[in-house]
């Protein structure tokens, strides 16, 4: 027997709660109508109806194959919490790493921890938050490459940068749903500073993070950019596009301090890597947001 989903038990829980007489037999229903064999098909087969009796039948028919209440649905669980009631753990809403942030510390006289600045921790995000307040973090840096986050000592960061929480921004095992609860915590606490690649997607991704006061950049961006682009192979016009929804929506957004490094971005089809930026050992800026 196969399992019903998520969605086919939203499905019926709405028929449950609502005591709605017939549903349209689309493909979740006729797949919930194999499973559960409740209701009684019309003469064209085209709507599956539900006699009074049925909707304690439907009930029951789901506690007994899901382990899950019509009348008390709730997926707002993590999975150990589901297991507790049905079989089928992947039913929680709240995933494995989304309560969860990986860190790692910058500018310290004295290794928090003892961690040395390779090591990361992932840790709870309530923990998180306490470790802020307890280590008298003056900014957290989020950052968008994984790669450059295990390296992150090798950037020539802002000299003004210290006690800093660094944060991973997220994506396979480490869940951005996790860094953007933490980052709506601690929204307008301290300075949120976002290091990403200088592009498009890039100064997109700093632009729509929760409580974002900076982002970093180049020096020469600001400054010199012809010399910025004179590096040989820093820059991918192939990449940038690559990324014409992000450009559509930084011409359509606004970005206050950023709006001139965006037309920039965009004028010369800039995507230069946080890779290039380390491997190049270029001087970092803090660019405000306004």
């Amino acid at each position: 027997m196969a399992r019903l989903g998520k969605q086919q038990l939203q499905l019926l829980e709405g028929v449950y709660l609502n005591r709605a007489p017939r549903v349209k037999l689309n493909p979740n229903w006729r797949t919930i109508y194999r499973e559960l064999e409740v209701g009684e098909l019309d003469g064209a087969e085209k709507y599956l109806c539900f006699a009074p009796r049925d909707y304690e039948l439907l009930r029951q028919g789901v506690l007994a194959k899901e382990g899950v209440d019509l009348q008390a649905l709730d997926f707002n669980l993590d999975r150990i919490a589901m297991s507790a009631q049905s079989q089928n753990e992947k039913l929680a809403s709240i995933r494995p790493e989304a309560e969860y942030v990986l860190l790692k510390y910058l500018g310290f006289e004295s290794p928090p921890m003892g961690m040395s600045t390779r090591s990361a921790l992932r840790i709870p995000l309530d923990e998180a938050e306490q470790l802020c307040h307890e280590l008298k973090v003056n900014a957290i840096l989020v950052i968008e490459n994984l790669d450059i986050f295990d390296v992150i000592t090798q950037a020539r960061l802002p000299a003004e940068l210290s006690r800093v929480m660094v944060i991973y921004r997220g994506s396979g095992h480490h869940s951005p749903i996790g860094v953007r609860q933490f980052l709506q915590a601690m929204a307008g606490k301290m300075p949120i500073i976002a290091f990403t690649d200088l592009d498009p997607a890039g100064l997109q991704i700093a632009h729509t993070l929760t409580g974002m006061t900076h982002c970093i950049v180049p020096q020469l961006a600001l400054f010199a950019p012809s010399e910025l682009l004179a590096i040989p192979q820093i820059n991918s016009a192939d990449d940038f596009a690559k990324q014409a929804p992000q450009a559509k929506y930084l011409q359509s957004a606004d970005l206050k301090n950023w709006q001139q490094l965006s037309l920039w971005l965009i004028q010369q089809r800039i995507s230069i890597k946080q890779q290039h930026l380390l491997a190049h050992r270029l001087e970092l800026v803090l660019l405000a947001y306004c």
